[in-house]
């Protein structure tokens, strides 16, 4: 019964540190995302500070 409860622990163990790299993934992916949309908003930000329209 302890080798079958080890186990079962075990796996519990695994599928939390595979829930958890998901997430990692999701955030990473995210981040990538809203990174690119800030680059390419910067471009008219910056033309709005300089003719005074912020």
């Amino acid at each position: 019964m302890t080798g079958r409860h080890n186990r079962g622990s075990l796996r519990e163990r695994i599928l939390s540190m595979i829930n958890c790299l998901e997430e990692k993934n999701a955030l990473k992916r995210l981040r990538a995302e809203t990174a690119a949309e800030l680059t390419a908003l910067l471009p008219a930000i910056l033309d709005k500070a300089f003719k005074g329209e912020l």
